[in-house]
């Protein structure tokens, strides 16, 4: 077999691969018997179990990016995990529709999903801000923009619900109840910032509290962005103000042979120009490691594109949208770095 026709294969299988019914996965998990808020709810929450944010978003060519803008999803047919906000509410508005909700899909450079429920404008929109409802129902956090819409205007939509404490967000509450795989998660999240509150008035150092707070979230085993924005969220609840000015993240960058982005955060702390490494990677713990492991990334096609490393010396920049080239094998640095930060494909990426 030539290295072309492998090469068109390999490509050919990882496409039917990633191939996902979300139609049929999530409907047919749905419970009986639910009211139309209660369906609308229980797709909200299961959409964000198998989708990520897109770590292309941001971190490619215009070309590419606009290509990925307008790419029609069918969520019968869903090619990826990664996802921005024009997928996602397409997908969230169909499975609205078939399960008989009337909805509006909005797109005002940003794309979000009104429906009507007992004389209502009801917004659902899982990737708004920073911190998205993606994220936070992975982990179990309470949602944010999933409510009553702040304008009951139909031609006047906004994509912020009114409140965050009022009695719709208690009508919530009772619905996620319903939900066990949702409601185990919020469990287990008060549970982790049960055990922040004693290492906040711990005494620690600094070093000391990230150390117990990375043990206590173990793997991070959901998309880049999720992870990252969980991690910050849980700094800031043992962290004071004076505290976090110490803590840094820089991302570290590479375009993978599908054009998609994989991103490593370094997090550093700085005291008395002494420096403390972390990497956070999808699919691993976040642990300690040397400046020397860092610059070993370089080798393996990860860039830097603004900021700098102190105390690190990074020799690559990351440049948008250049693919893999394929020069060297993987296997000689595999035992410096997680397996899983390494692994696309088996092999290096261009070395410069």
């Amino acid at each position: 077999m030539s290295r072309k026709v492998y090469f068109l294969f390999v490509l050919f299988y990882n496409i039917i691969g990633d191939i996902m019914n979300l139609k049929k996965v999530i409907l047919e998990e749905m419970p009986e018997g639910l009211n139309d808020l209660e369906k609308a709810r229980f797709i909200y929450l299961k959409l964000a179990l198998y989708l990520d944010f897109s770590t292309k978003y941001n971190n490619t060519t215009v070309d590419e990016f606009v290509k990925m803008y307008h790419f029609k999803t069918d969520p019968e047919n869903q090619l990826q995990k990664q996802i921005i906000c024009r997928n996602w509410a397409s997908i969230y508005s169909n499975l609205l529709t078939e399960v008989g909700i009337k909805n509006y899909l909005i797109d005002q450079h940003h794309s979000y999903v009104l429906f009507e429920y007992n004389g209502k404008i009801w917004v659902a929109d899982a990737t708004y801000g920073s911190y998205t409802d993606l994220s936070r129902i992975r982990y179990g956090d309470s949602t944010f923009y999933f409510g009553t819409c702040f304008s009951q205007d139909i031609d006047n939509p906004l994509n912020f619900v009114a409140s965050h404490n009022g009695p719709e967000d208690e009508l919530l509450n009772e619905i996620d109840k319903k939900f066990d795989f949702y409601q185990e998660r919020k469990d287990n999240y008060k549970k982790i910032k049960d055990r922040l509150i004693n290492i906040k008035n711990s005494g620690k150092s600094i070093n000391q509290k990230l150390d117990l707070l990375f043990e206590i979230i173990g793997i991070l085993d959901d998309g880049y962005y999720e992870a990252k924005n969980f991690v910050r969220t849980l700094e800031y609840e043992i962290f004071d103000k004076s505290e976090l000015n110490h803590i840094h993240a820089v991302e570290l960058k590479r375009t993978n042979e599908n054009l998609e982005v994989d991103i490593v955060e370094c997090i550093y702390i700085e005291q008395d120009n002494n420096y403390t490494y972390y990497l956070l990677a999808p699919d691993n713990s976040v642990k300690n490691v040397a400046p020397s492991e860092i610059t070993k990334l370089a080798i393996l096609g990860y860039g830097i594109e603004e900021k700098e490393i102190p105390g690190v010396i990074f020799p690559k920049k990351f440049e948008r949208g250049i693919p893999l080239k394929k020069d060297l094998k993987y296997k000689l640095f595999k035992n410096f770095i997680p397996n899983k930060i390494i692994d696309y494909g088996k092999e290096q990426f261009k070395t410069y």
